[in-house]
């Protein structure tokens, strides 16, 4: 059921209570507003479009506004913070935990129906709505032989209901500081991305079983290395180890080579390793290939083993977490031996499976990153590192704390021994992170000092830290940074 509320209910917009979900009509002209219980609400909390994640569909928010367009972002802002109201903003919706895109009683502003992709006429850009999904953009750009990597521009709220454009020609410091500060300074409605002519690509999955553990992990670092000396650009994979119940249960490699090129040498050290369980390589498109990486679905050709394990990167409940470490074999192969240990509380919980998805990022791409306008990650651009995306999938919401609390405990374990080894990267990749971790802290304290001054200048009255609690806050600034980032 959708409910559009008059603009004459407006001004009863401050006399809002967290605890009466009907005051919620009182926050929208024309957006579209739902309440708990109806078909449309339950769609955005846990149908086909909504969270990835059963822990974020749990929490029920008071009314969620779905906008369709900036006006009525801004509109919707601005009643919220004159109402003094708490709120959340879901963009794709894929954060894991409770509450990054979700607010219990509170307002959801839910980007869901800004999801247009737009193509320029000279089709060197592509304007993204902030509500799509990466399945949505490949689907209108493959038939155009076109692709998107890095953002240009974005149209960005602000606290005030003002949109500003953010680029590195228009509010640079916005711009650098939206690379990794997450819901801090506004609410982005549309990304702009720059768009190169892009054909069928090579790609699939490979599932070897886990006896083959060490002899991936160390191509996984020769390609890596290789990688960062920019020998071939075209290639990519994300390895991921996979446990069950019984402990680990096979290697997952996910391979793309951007042209339609099979078998390319810089990717054979992976093709060519036996034994394999499942082999899904074959030329293909990104459109086609998203679903495989997200469902472990794709076409008749995928071997029934490798749909049954890629499926269990998604179960009801999720917990992640992030790690970054030097590209070093030996260290990541003791990474899961610690696993082994620490997953003994709960591998026998309903539904447990686990996952750790290695993601090779190479001095090469850090540089270009610099190059185009900058970041606040603090990632040393002269190495090649790893990060580990963590995850635990499991049935019942009961074993939350008990999953948390064995995830804790063993990347205390993970730091402690790659301090120890020297291989230790202070990097923590947000998307993925446990709400425990300290995110922002990892940028280092130069970019933190950044980040809470670009904070101040766009958000004065700190209504991103103080109305949105989801995500990861900017932490207080510390008594030395009056005296500048020098000082710190």
């Amino acid at each position: 059921m959708r409910i559009s509320i008059p603009i004459a209910f407006l001004p009863v917009a401050q006399g809002l209570n967290f605890g009466e979900p009907h005051q919620c009509s009182r926050l929208s002209t024309s957006s579209y507003v739902s309440f708990p219980g109806s078909p449309l609400f339950q769609s955005q909390q846990s149908g086909p479009g909504g969270y990835w994640s059963a822990n974020e569909a749990e929490i029920v928010s008071g009314c969620r506004l779905a906008p369709r367009n900036v006006q009525e972002v801004s509109t919707a802002v601005k009643l919220l913070v004159h109402a003094n109201c708490r709120f959340a903003v879901r963009g794709g919706g894929h954060m894991f935990w409770a509450g990054a895109a979700n607010i219990q009683d509170g307002v959801t502003i839910d980007l869901s129906q800004m999801d247009r992709v737009v193509v320029s006429r000279d089709r060197k850009l592509t304007a993204v709505g902030a509500g799509a999904r990466w399945q949505d953009v490949y689907s209108k750009l493959d038939p155009m032989n076109l692709s998107v990597v890095g953002g240009r521009v974005g149209s960005v709220v602000l606290a005030n209901g003002q949109t500003v454009v953010a680029s590195p020609q228009q509010h640079p410091d916005l711009y650098k500081a939206l690379r990794g500060g997450g819901n801090n300074f506004g609410i982005v409605t549309r990304f702009t991305l720059r768009t190169f002519e892009q054909g069928r690509i090579w790609g699939g999955f490979i599932l070897n079983p886990p006896n083959t553990t060490v002899e991936n992990l160390q191509r996984l670092q020769e390609f890596n290395t290789a990688s960062g000396n920019a020998v071939d650009r075209d290639a990519t994979n994300n390895q991921v180890h996979l446990y069950d119940a019984n402990g680990r249960s096979a290697v997952l490699n996910i391979l793309v080579y951007t042209r339609p090129i099979k078998n390319p040498e810089i990717l054979r050290p992976f093709s060519n390793l036996e034994p394999q369980m499942s082999n899904s390589m074959r030329i293909t498109s990104l459109s086609e290939m998203t679903p495989q990486a997200v469902h472990g679905k794709s076409s008749e050709r995928q071997k029934g083993d490798e749909e049954r394990t890629a499926r269990r990167l998604t179960y009801d409940s999720n917990a992640w977490a992030s790690f970054s470490f030097a590209n070093n074999a030996t260290i990541i192969a003791h990474v899961l031996d610690l696993a082994d240990e620490a997953f003994g509380p709960i591998k026998a919980i309903p539904g447990f499976s686990a996952f750790f998805s290695f993601q090779p990022i190479s001095r090469e791409i850090i540089q270009h990153m610099r190059s185009k306008g900058g970041n606040v990650l603090g990632i040393d651009p002269n190495r090649n590192i790893f990060w580990l995306n963590y995850g635990v999938s499991y049935s019942n919401a009961a074993d939350d704390e008990l999953v948390y609390s064995t995830t804790r405990s063993y990347f205390a374990k993970v730091e402690q021994y790659t301090r120890s080894m020297g291989q230790h990267e202070r990097f923590i990749y947000m998307n993925y992170a446990l709400p425990t971790q300290k995110v922002i802290e990892s940028y280092g304290n130069v970019n933190g000092y950044f980040l809470r001054t670009v904070s101040r200048k766009y958000d004065p009255k700190q209504v991103f830290q103080k109305l949105v609690p989801g995500g990861f806050k900017l932490s207080p600034a510390r008594p030395s940074e009056h005296g500048g980032p020098d000082s710190i």
